[in-house]
């Protein structure tokens, strides 16, 4: 399968900025969208602002200016569809998030407790989603590790795990926050193309932050570069040239942080669903996010 139609937005960004305490810049205000079926891989230093923009699709970062609109919920701006956003938004994290003393099965098991209630979830779960599960990690993989323990896997594996407990949430999207940085070479390639090629397969729509540009270029439908906190290009990968790697890679620290002076801001090339709305800045982020 390839990428659906650009015209079929399954998440719109409307102006989201996001200001830390101490009035530290994470990401200034940005639109963009995001379509079904599409990978799209952040791109950027620490500290560029990636992991923020990430984290702030399901408001596990919560944006201090601006809306995330989900073409199927609405405006994120409650409880409730903060809730329901999420259950269809799976996470996979850099350092597994998972539960080292359980089984790889139980671990992926977890990904079905949205759609049970706190008391429902107390219970062993249905049959129905146990088959799931183990079917989650037979399409990565590991369905004869279904019942070791997860500290016994290698991170390739643990990471995998990781992976298949997304897709036992049955979701519409995965974001992936730093996925393989903690993987060797030969082994973020086998988790960026298994996770690739299973999103291809079944629709659903990937943002993935890395900052290792041969990943973007390899794996990505779309990449969206950061840089000061700005999103500095938005194409395709075969778009990118050196100039926008300058943009990206050579992120400049800011003699005049703190003395409310405003970051640098590199000429941009973007794509015509993003834009970045002026505004004072505060001072720019200068720890990793």
């Amino acid at each position: 399968m390839t990428p659906a139609s650009p015209q079929h937005t399954m998440l719109r960004i409307k102006d989201m900025g996001v200001t830390y305490p101490g009035n530290v810049l994470a990401l200034q205000p940005t639109t963009i969208e995001f379509h079904k079926g599409e990978f799209t891989v952040l791109l950027g230093l620490s500290g560029a602002g990636k992991s923020t923009l990430l984290r702030s699709l399901n408001h596990l970062v919560q944006p201090t200016s601006g809306q995330v609109v989900s073409t199927e919920f609405g405006v994120l701006d409650n409880r409730r569809t903060v809730r329901q956003h999420r259950s269809r938004t799976a996470m996979v994290f850099q350092h597994h998030q998972l539960i080292e003393r359980h089984t790889a099965l139980q671990n992926v098991l977890t990904g079905r407790l949205a759609y049970h209630g706190t008391w429902r979830s107390l219970l062993p779960l249905p049959r129905a989603d146990l088959e799931l599960a183990y079917h989650c990690l037979q399409r990565v993989g590991l369905a004869d590790k279904a019942l070791a323990r997860v500290d016994q896997l290698s991170g390739g594996q643990q990471q995998r795990v990781g992976i298949a407990r997304a897709l036992a949430q049955q979701p519409s999207m995965i974001l992936a926050d730093e996925p393989v940085a903690s993987l060797d070479p030969a082994t973020s390639e086998r988790v960026l193309g298994l996770l690739r090629d299973i999103c291809r397969e079944d629709g659903i729509t990937a943002v993935i932050s890395l900052h290792q540009l041969e990943y973007a270029r390899r794996f990505a439908d779309r990449i969206v570069g950061l840089a000061n906190a700005q999103i500095v290009f938005d194409a395709a990968p075969a778009l990118l040239r050196q100039e926008h790697l300058n943009q990206i890679y050579h992120q400049q620290e800011n003699p005049a942080a703190g003395h409310g002076q405003s970051p640098a801001s590199p000429a941009a090339f973007i794509h015509p669903t993003t834009q970045k709305t002026a505004t004072s800045q505060p001072k720019k982020l200068e720890i990793a996010r």
